[in-house]
C-alpha cells in the first residue's frame, strides 16, 4: 500500500479540517470537506488495487455523507446500506475463519442498542434497526478478517452508534466530533484491510 502515499496524506488532513469545520459550526465548510472524503481515499484505494466493490461501498457512503449533511436521513441510510452491502460482501468472500462466537457477541450489542435506543427512535424504529443490522453484519465480517479490518467495523459502528443516540434524543457535546473521527478512521482501517488480501 505505498502508491499515492499523498492522498492518504491528504485524506488526514481533510479529516483534520471536518472536525475542525464541526467546532466552527458552519455549514458549508463542513459540507466541501465531507464531500472531499470518500474520493480522497477511494483514489488512493484505486491506486493500491482496491476492488471494484470496494469503490462502490466509497461511493456509496459519499452519497450518504451529503444526504445526512443536508438532513435526508432515510436516502442517507439507504445509500449507507449500500456501503455496508459491498463490505460484507467482500469480507464474507476472503474470510478464513468464521468465528460464531463473534456472530453471537455482536449479535447481543446489536440487540442491546436496540432496546435502550427504540423508545426515543419514533418513526424511524424499523429503519433503524434494519440499517443498524446491516452495520453489525459489517462489523462481524470485518472482525473474521484480522485486527485491522476488525477495528474498522466496530469504529463504523460505534460511529453509527452515536448517530442513533443522537436521533433518540441522548446528545452530548463531544458527540459530533466522536462520530466523525469513528467514521474516517473506519473508513481508513476497512480499505485499507481490503488492501491487504486478494478480494475482487
Amino acid at each position: 500500500m505505498t502508491r499515492g502515499r499523498g492522498w492518504l496524506i491528504g485524506y488526514g488532513v481533510l479529516t483534520v479540517a471536518q472536525l475542525v469545520t464541526i467546532a466552527i459550526g458552519e455549514t458549508w465548510s463542513q459540507l466541501i470537506t465531507k464531500v472531499l472524503l470518500m474520493p480522497t481515499l477511494a483514489v488512493w484505494a484505486r491506486l493500491n488495487g482496491g476492488p471494484v466493490t470496494l469503490l462502490v461501498a466509497l461511493v456509496a457512503s459519499l452519497a450518504g455523507d451529503v444526504l445526512l449533511q443536508v438532513d435526508q436521513l432515510l436516502p442517507g441510510m439507504l445509500a449507507f446500506g449500500v456501503a455496508h452491502v459491498c463490505y460484507v460482501v467482500l469480507f464474507a468472500r476472503r474470510a478464513r475463519k468464521r468465528s460464531l462466537l463473534l456472530v453471537a457477541a455482536y449479535g447481543v450489542v446489536w440487540l442491546g442498542a436496540l432496546v435502550l435506543l427504540w423508545p426515543g427512535l419514533g418513526d424511524n424504529q424499523i429503519p433503524v434497526a434494519v440499517y443498524s443490522l446491516l452495520v453489525t453484519a459489517t462489523a462481524v465480517t470485518s472482525g473474521w478478517n484480522g485486527w485491522r479490518a476488525g477495528v474498522g467495523g466496530a469504529l463504523f459502528l460505534i460511529s453509527d452508534g452515536l448517530i442513533g443516540a443522537g436521533m433518540a434524543g441522548h446528545d452530548f457535546t463531544a458527540r459530533d466530533y466522536l462520530v466523525m473521527a469513528t467514521y474516517c478512521v473506519a473508513q481508513y482501517l476497512l480499505s485499507s484491510g481490503l488492501l491487504r488480501g486478494d478480494s475482487r
